[in-house]
């Protein structure tokens, strides 16, 4: 099954670079590669995982003239255009720009979407980018370093201590934590 992109994945690789910095480009193929060895494990599409990977932070880097045209133009939630993270921002937008420009299915925008504070209706690719997102870098940080072997051995164990560990840094910040990452959180406990 293709993805249904219009431009191939070098020519979107090109556009990533000129547009993001060095070390959010470096990111984003460490998070396509490992969404796509993921993929591979848990039998589902890898094309589709690799470049969900590769542009799911796309948006990231966008000016704040640039994030309001696309909050204007597709009607994005007024709290987005009072949210103050661009973590929040830039996952919304992405998604909205992985439509319109590379025309991508749903499932692989909704990946995108999620990537950041997940979701309680993410399907496994979106699970998969999210996981992928937090140990594709670099330096994984000390207390996501067992995701790394948990994502291999069982997706929904991996997200469930991801989302533990937002939760936890989240309450040590007195943050509070998004309803939509809440209630994946409920979810996950529920089921495991």
């Amino acid at each position: 099954m293709k993805v249904g992109i219009k431009m191939n994945i070098e020519q979107i690789k090109k556009e990533l670079k000129e547009s993001l910095s060095e070390k959010r480009y470096d990111h984003s193929l460490r998070v396509a590669q490992i969404s796509k060895e993921l993929a591979k494990k848990y039998h589902i599409n890898e094309e589709k995982a690799y470049v969900a990977g590769l542009i799911h932070d796309l948006a990231k880097e966008l000016s704040t003239e640039e994030n309001m045209y696309w909050i204007k133009k597709y009607h994005l939630s007024k709290t987005l255009e009072q949210e103050e993270s661009k973590n929040i921002k830039h996952a919304d937008i992405g998604a909205v720009i992985a439509r319109e420009k590379y025309h991508l299915e749903e499932d692989v925008c909704n990946a995108i979407k999620y990537h950041t504070i997940g979701n309680k209706n993410m399907d496994l690719l979106a699970k998969i980018v999210y996981i992928a997102d937090k140990i594709g870098r670099k330096e994984i940080p000390k207390n996501l370093e067992p995701v790394k072997e948990l994502a291999y051995c069982n997706i929904d164990k991996a997200l469930l201590y991801c989302v533990e560990q937002q939760e936890k840094k989240l309450k040590e910040k007195g943050i509070a934590m998004h309803k939509d990452t809440k209630e994946l959180l409920e979810k996950l406990r529920h089921k495991g």
